[in-house]
């Protein structure tokens, strides 16, 4: 059975630096995530994370959706929908009214596109930069 919970960046941020290490993806700083990271878990057993930017609009941000590598596909089947959907309940309920991403990862395109995400734009590139 499935739960969701919100985390603190600063409760949760050692177990996302573990993930992201497992996926060879980059460790982001703590100052550069949102206080709200969403949790999924299945029997005790956490599986995805999604931290969210929520600022002074009606957007909200979804970055950086981190899967725990860790855990069997059973435990993970359904879990990121599940996810999606509680985040998108709960930010709604707080006044966001647009949830953005962007994703080349096949399966969170997927996500998306069944969940009703409209694809904004094809053939851009996405830009970072250090200051």
């Amino acid at each position: 059975m499935f739960s969701y919970r919100l985390e603190s960046k600063y409760d949760f941020y050692d177990t996302l630096c573990e993930w992201w290490e497992d996926w060879n993806f980059p460790v982001v700083s703590i100052t550069s995530l949102p206080e709200r990271v969403f949790v999924v878990s299945n029997d005790g057993v956490d599986l995805y994370a999604i931290p969210v930017y929520f600022g002074d609009s009606d957007l909200c941000w979804i970055g950086f959706v981190t899967g725990n590598k860790k855990s069997t596909k059973v435990q993970r089947n359904g879990a990121l929908e599940y996810l999606l959907d509680m985040v998108e309940s709960h930010m709604n309920g707080i006044g966001a009214r647009i949830v953005m991403t962007v994703s080349g990862t096949p399966v969170l395109k997927r996500l998306y596109e069944t969940s009703d995400y409209t694809i904004s734009a094809k053939g851009i590139n996405e830009y970072i930069k250090k200051i």
